[in-house]
């Protein structure tokens, strides 16, 4: 049989040796995802070696003791129950764990002769561990063991016998072929481990490289002052063997066993990692590096760092990983829009449409402050960051913060000086160039072309470099259509209500602002946008979405419950102190306790908006009904205001749209804004109103927001900012952290996987199916053919989604409305996640947006869910309220 890395191309007849290559090749010490098992029809993943070779050992012994047993039919009989099977000794013993002793029943151990009986869990474990560990079935009490052995299992038992001999020889002889071992290619991978060990710490772990440098001196000074101690140790072994062991043959034994330890070879005064410029220079020739590059834009050395765009893109898609994702084709199915390919704006871009392999690039552009926003440095070290990604990746990969590489850093008032045509000027040259000539991929042997698909930003920022006005008091302040500020107090965005800014009309007012600049005003336009001017499958109209995010999650939400919670507390709802009490004491579970929202300050209602963060504003828009929602009485419409921009949040942030779905979201929109003016006659709407009521129509350009908004993209500003933070290096700012962070992506493009794992489980254990009840049984057994347990984790993360027990998920429809299931069990059968669930009733309550569930009757038996037929692979968690237990919704299902 032959192993097969699914890292490298490395093959092996011996799974011992596959598991040698892993270590050296592949160790855990410069690794910061987990090992997946070498079995390819096996989900479980592992944080170290050690703990892969434990699994494979109990696992995936395909000859060890337990199929023997099932070859000599052995029937256990359990004592306290009708449990009568032929299974192996681990499964029966797991039988007795899982069915008596964790419900607390007295379990005798099953061994003759032994008289000891517990009903807790640890302490039989402890039990047989300590007193029969060399202990087989063989030796099991009469009564519950019977065997049947027919001469034809005998053979069946031989033949494995044998096999488990040659298995077992499988560590002596991988030690014994040492000497076919190529000891230069040994000693330069560990080379290349101890480089990128020292490269994690410097970028990963953020020690700083005068750190590095002092803890390496400080391991060879004490490896020199151990030499002593060595000496002794060694000079006693010898003269063990031979009294008269000449001093001379000790002192070369010491000077081999010195001059092959790592840290004398690579790290002393001679050695290729010694100093911080040898490791550099290691690294530069050794990883996949891609350095920044410094740019003079001005006479007054006003400077920007690019890092170039087609060398990365060079380096990423030549990991083979990255090039079969961004290769995956997106299926486009009429009237759906789930990812961008489904957008007008990509079908209309006839570069990125041809038959050919090509590349679309997502960028982002914000400004962050990476040192004290308070501070004596406010706003002095204020940097300007452009990123991208390769958005024909799919999302849930994209989203990941090593997807997001960085083009080009400097500081906000080199921006401010100079404007963004000469600051993006660099970019802007290797796109134009990725347009016309396209970037050399070695693994396809070809040029492949590509462009810009559009530009993430925050309004202010989409803006600036769009050529728009910054400020939002012009009476023209769309970027997506010419409505002037009058109009859209009075009137709702819908088609054929405002003209549209399209490539013509948009054009044509660039060039007369550019003639006469007082028209800036008239028409909302400032200057050129730099992107437009220069590529030919990119236009301004067509490459600035909308971010939700700080549209509605830092911006009309924050605003509205301003609004409508200081309209409550004056009609005597409840308090301001209530409110916080019931934030506070919430007994968020799951991921609501991450995101949990703060309590509001006292000066909301002057402020218009409860500040917070997106995060913590999701939060407290989706559980606002569980902390206020028995005190509102039905009909209130400050209150329905608020619950219809829960609505609104659900429904823009789903994955998923179709033409019905669209409208849906379109009726809710235009019921908000006139439930709003009606409520608060004299507020009057914000920009972002205006914005939101364009996303039905930006949904069919773009697909799916959420797709392309700000939110993962500014989770990589926190790395610069520990970097700046750890490096305390204020010359020259944007460099450092442009070189910081090269090097962290040389890092992750040396691994041995970019990505991290689809499927993460934690804390595995293999169950016999005979312990699950009689339907699950069948389920399962149905799909495990020959095997008799599956593998129970107690929790799994399927593409960054973490699952656990008693979160409650969504499958089925019933009645048009979603069904609800809560997790018993996560299980793995061969590469298939199943979920044992309990089955929910559920009703829905209008005036809480949110559903009420309750379990069914005890004697409905318990239901297996695959993970395939989630409604929403978002899972929820279940609050008990009032004796009600209620679920709310984090994104609305498409049943």
């Amino acid at each position: 049989m032959e192993w097969k890395c699914k890292y490298c191309g490395f093959i092996t007849g011996k799974r011992a040796q596959l598991l040698k290559h892993y270590r050296l090749k592949h160790g855990s010490y410069t690794r910061t995802v987990p090992f997946p098992c070498l079995h390819h029809d096996c989900l479980c993943t592992f944080k170290s070696i050690n703990s892969l070779k434990a699994h494979i050992s109990r696992v995936h012994s395909n000859t060890n003791e337990g199929q023997r047993e099932q070859n000599e039919a052995v029937k256990f009989c359990c004592q306290l129950c009708e449990f009568i099977e032929c299974c192996s000794e681990s499964e029966f013993f797991s039988h007795l764990r899982c069915r008596h002793l964790k419900v607390n029943q007295k379990v005798q151990c099953p061994y003759a002769g032994c008289l000891f009986e517990s009903s807790v869990y640890s302490t039989f474990n402890a039990h047989k561990s300590k007193t029969h560990r060399e202990d087989n079935w063989k030796m099991f009490k009469k009564e519950i063991v019977d065997v049947e052995i027919t001469d034809e299992n005998r053979e069946c038992n031989l033949a494995n016998e044998q096999m488990q001999t040659e298995d077992m020889g499988e560590v002596d002889v991988a030690s014994e072929e040492t000497c076919e071992i190529d000891f230069q290619d040994l000693k330069n991978q560990l080379e290349h481990n101890l480089a990128a060990l020292f490269l994690k710490m410097q970028t990963i772990l953020h020690v700083p490289e005068r750190s590095v440098q002092e803890i390496i001196k400080q391991l060879c000074d004490i490896h020199y002052l151990s030499e002593p101690l060595l000496h002794h140790k060694v000079k006693m072994i010898l003269m063990k063997y031979d009294s008269e062991m000449d001093e001379s043959v000790v002192k070369q034994v010491i000077t081999a066993v010195s001059e092959t330890n790592i840290m004398t070879i690579f790290c002393s005064k001679e050695g290729s990692l010694a100093t911080t410029k040898k490791r550099a220079s290691y690294v530069s020739k050794e990883f996949p590096l891609v350095m920044p590059v410094e740019y003079i834009i001005d006479k007054d050395n006003k400077s920007v760092v690019y890092v170039p765009i087609q060398q990365m893109l060079q380096k990423l898609l030549s990991r083979p990983d990255v090039l079969d994702k961004a290769m995956s084709e997106e299926i486009h199915v009429a009237n759906e829009y789930k990812s961008y390919v489904d957008g007008a704006y990509f079908r209309e871009n006839c570069l990125l449409t041809i038959d050919e392999f090509t590349i679309a690039i997502g960028l982002y552009i914000d400004d962050f402050e990476v040192a004290n926003p308070l501070g004596t440095s406010k706003k002095k070290h204020k940097m300007c960051a452009v990123y991208w990604v390769i958005a024909n990746i799919p999302a849930k990969y994209r989203a990941s913060l090593n997807s997001i590489q960085l083009a080009l850093i400097c500081n906000t008032s080199t921006v401010k000086e100079c404007g963004y045509a000469k600051v993006l000027d660099p970019l802007i040259h290797d796109l134009m160039s990725l347009e016309k000539d396209g970037v050399y991929i070695e693994a396809l042997g070809a040029s492949v072309k590509g462009t810009v698909l559009y530009v993430a930003a925050d309004n202010l920022s989409a803006h600036a470099v769009a050529g728009f006005y910054e400020s939002f008091s012009v009476d023209k302040f769309c970027r997506f259509c010419i409505a002037s500020r009058s109009e859209t107090q009075e009137q709702m965005v819908c088609p054929g209500a405002f003209e549209l800014r399209n490539k013509d009309n948009h054009d044509r007012q660039v060039q007369e602002v550019l003639k006469d600049p007082e028209l800036g005003r008239t028409y909302g336009v400032k200057k050129e946008c730099p992107f437009t001017a220069k590529l030919e499958h990119f236009h301004v109209v067509k490459g600035y979405p909308p971010d939700l995010m700080h549209d509605l999650l830092e911006g009309i939400v924050p605003m509205e419950l301003s609004l409508c919670l200081s309209d409550l507390i004056s009609k005597g709802y409840f308090s301001l102190e209530t409110l916080n009490q019931a934030i506070r004491s919430f007994p968020y579970t799951f991921t609501d306790k991450t995101d949990r929202p703060q309590p509001i300050t006292k000066g909301f209602a002057t402020k218009h908006t409860i500040g917070g963060n997106a995060h913590e504003n999701w939060c407290l828009i989706r559980l606002l009904p569980f902390f206020l929602g028995e005190c509102i009485p039905p009909g209130e419409k400050a209150w329905e205001v608020l619950m219809l921009v829960k609505d609104i949040v659900e429904l823009v942030v789903a994955p998923k749209f179709t033409e019905e779905t669209v409208y849906f979201l379109e009726c809710k929109l235009a019921e908000h804004r006139e439930l709003l003016q009606s409520t608060f006659p004299e507020f009057r709407l914000r920009p972002k109103h205006h914005y939101i009521e364009h996303y039905p129509s930006l949904i069919k350009a773009f697909g799916p927001l959420s797709d392309v908004w700000t939110m993962r993209f500014e989770g990589k500003h926190k790395f610069f900012k520990k970097v700046f933070r750890d490096a305390q290096n204020y010359k020259n700012v944007a460099l450092t952290l442009a070189v910081k962070h090269q090097k962290a992506v040389s890092y992750h493009l040396d691994l041995s996987s970019f990505f991290k794992p689809s499927v993460e489980m934690e804390k595995v254990s293999t169950v016999s199916v005979s312990y699950f009840p009689e339907n699950v049984k069948r389920i399962l057994s149905q799909k495990i053919h020959e095997s008799a347990t599956v593998f129970v984790a107690s929790s799994i993360c399927v593409d960054g989604v973490t699952y656990k027990p008693d979160m409650v998920v969504s499958a089925g429809t019933c009645s048009g409305l979603p069904e609800f299931k809560q997790i018993t069990k996560i299980v793995a059968v061969h590469t298939e996640i199943l979920f044992v669930c309990r089955v929910m009733s559920a009703w829905y309550h209008e005036h809480l947006r949110s559903y009420e569930v309750c379990y069914c009757d005890i004697t409905t038996p318990l239901c297996v869910v695959p993970l395939s037929e989630l409604n929403d692979v978002f899972p929820l968690s279940a609050y008990r309220l009032g004796g009600k237990l209620m679920v709310t919704l984090k994104r609305f299902i498409l049943c």
